[in-house]
């Protein structure tokens, strides 16, 4: 059974739909576990009709952020299988049957991920999976660090298209509390340390863009919590040296990033630190050359080409 975790915060006009897109799953072994995060809107009224559906849990708690609501829904749960649904976005009516499909193929994988439909800021639709273009079907691989830093466009999966085993999450642990952004990230990263991790390019959810406000206004955290959890990973002697070392080279290039958000953040020293730490993989030399750029520009210059570079399109 897969266990269906919807957070919600102030999002009465919308969860409905939500709710609607799991009821029609062509699979129907599911359960919803509901966490009301505090609305302080009438989302409380409107979770009132399916409290009588014996399919559906609804817990309500103050709101203490989408991590923590998450978590929570996943302790409340009884499904083998955790999938996440955002109030705000829609499965296909394929979703639950694909991720059934994955699972039956490869039942020893921590985490399984499907593509997901976005509906951008400015209007656009990507149709079209962008990560392992040339592969025609799924991708079943041991070390996803390897895939990662071979293709980062791979991170275009979404919590609202990633399923987790239960007995992964039991494993590397829950999302971690007080990410600005990158939680769902974070998790897959932690997960994919000790699990194998498959990838389908088939669309089997919509994301719509105009709703977020996680990611409105910057496309990563520089103060990501998983700079400090990785050093646990790298410690543990459970996971492989080749995992290990294809982790440290795609730190790189999530350091580099963190330079340049520190910019944008006009945190020009903690940028220089960041910068300095960015090693010499020679797959970033072009990155790291942009990213001295940046660090004499002016910051409002590099602000003004953050938001016309990357907030229209992504």
């Amino acid at each position: 059974m897969f266990s269906v975790i919807i957070p919600v915060y102030n999002g009465a006009t919308f969860i409905d739909t939500a709710i609607e897109s799991v009821f029609k799953q062509s699979f129907t072994d599911w359960e919803i576990v509901i966490v009301n995060d505090g609305s302080s809107d009438n989302t409380a009224d409107v979770l009132k009709k399916y409290e009588a559906d014996p399919r559906i849990t609804v817990y309500t708690q103050d709101n203490a952020g989408v991590s923590i609501a998450r978590n929570n829904g996943i302790t409340a749960s009884k499904g083998s299988h955790i999938v996440f649904l955002d109030a705000d976005d829609v499965w296909h009516n394929n979703h639950l049957e694909v991720m059934y499909s994955l699972i039956k193929k490869y039942p020893d994988a921590g985490m399984y991920g499907t593509f997901t439909r976005t509906e951008l800021v400015n209007g656009e639709i990507i149709e079209e999976c962008n990560y392992f273009k040339n592969r025609d079907t799924e991708v079943y691989t041991k070390d996803f660090f390897k895939e990662y830093y071979l293709d980062k466009s791979a991170k275009m999966f979404t919590v609202i298209t990633t399923c987790f085993s239960r007995n992964a999450l039991d494993v590397a642990g829950l999302f971690s509390v007080g990410c600005a952004i990158g939680e769902d990230l974070e998790l897959s990263l932690r997960v994919a340390a000790y699990f194998p991790v498959v990838l389908s390019p088939k669309a089997t959810a919509t994301y719509k863009k105009v709703n977020s406000t996680a990611t409105k206004d910057r496309s990563f955290d520089p103060d990501w919590k998983f700079f400090d959890s990785v050093n646990e990973l790298y410690e543990d002697n459970r996971i492989s040296n080749d995992k290990k070392e294809n982790l440290k080279k795609i730190m790189q290039w999530f350091t580099m990033r963190r330079s340049r958000h520190y910019i944008i953040d006009g945190r020009k020293k903690d940028a220089y630190c960041a910068y300095k730490n960015i090693g010499n993989d020679p797959r970033l030399r072009k990155d790291k050359l942009i990213t001295a750029i940046l660090l004499i520009l002016p910051v409002c210059f590099v602000k003004w080409l953050f938001l016309n570079r990357w907030r229209g399109r992504a």
